[in-house]
């Protein structure tokens, strides 16, 4: 058995949801939009006097009892998803509860890790591509950072400035490639590096690496690379 550490957000929970027989297929699209990896369902009773069913607007006495396993981390989005489909808050609207677990089998406790790794990169993915489209519409400058053999800096720069920008930092270092794109592209393995950075208008970032590439690029001795980057924030710089 393992026993997972309470606190962790991925110490796993059971949850149980008292609905309406009706309200299957609703809770499975939800919860295969959460990849909960198992879930058992049933029929069931109430017990409850009458009066306090009515209270539930509960009629009759037939409930669908839904039961399974989630990561600690994932129980809010169950709750706002079920929430946006259930009026739990509403006479009839049904119940959901969550439990701390001290004890799983090891097979299904991994099941559970690899499910909450799917969410986490699914809502990583998600996140980075919200930023990354804020950054794009508010941002008003690009980084463009290249790579380029020894030597060839001082054109690189020229280059660009033709182009529109203002300079640009260079560094020096080494690049090291994996033998297969030394191959490829017919360069060496190791090889002494100028790095260029150079901060332009977002408005002729294309035209700024488009020349960088044709004079400097990978099919040229230089053996360049470029790409860009959005710049989130910035001081001292002016469109």
């Amino acid at each position: 058995m393992s026993v997972p550490q309470e606190g962790k957000l991925s110490a796993p929970r059971m949850f149980v949801f008292v609905t309406r027989v009706e309200d299957e297929k609703k809770l499975g699209e939800i919860f295969d939009s959460m990849h909960v990896p198992i879930c058992y369902q049933c029929r069931g009773q109430g017990t409850a006097p009458s009066e306090v069913m009515d209270i539930f607007g509960f009629g009759g006495t037939t409930r669908l009892i839904t039961m399974g396993f989630l990561p600690k981390f994932a129980v809010k989005e169950l709750f706002e998803k079920t929430g946006q489909q259930f009026a739990f808050d509403q006479r009839g609207g049904g119940i959901v509860i969550t439990i701390p677990i001290t004890g799983l089998q090891n097979p299904l406790f991994q099941m559970l890790n690899d499910e909450s790794r799917v969410i986490m990169e699914k809502r990583m993915k998600e996140r980075i591509e919200g930023d990354m489209a804020e950054i794009h519409e508010k941002s008003g400058f690009n980084v463009i950072w290249v790579s380029v053999a020894a030597g060839y800096s001082d054109q690189v720069i020229d280059v660009a400035r033709a182009a529109g920008a203002k300079g640009g930092t260079i560094l020096r270092g080494k690049r090291r490639n994996a033998k297969h794109v030394s191959q490829h592209f017919g360069i060496p393995i190791q090889d002494e590096q100028d790095f260029i950075m150079i901060v332009v208008p977002r408005a002729i970032k294309s035209e700024v690496m488009s020349a960088i590439c044709g004079s400097y690029g990978l099919q040229t001795p230089a053996h360049g690379t470029v790409l860009s980057l959005p710049v989130d924030d910035a001081i001292g710089l002016e469109e």
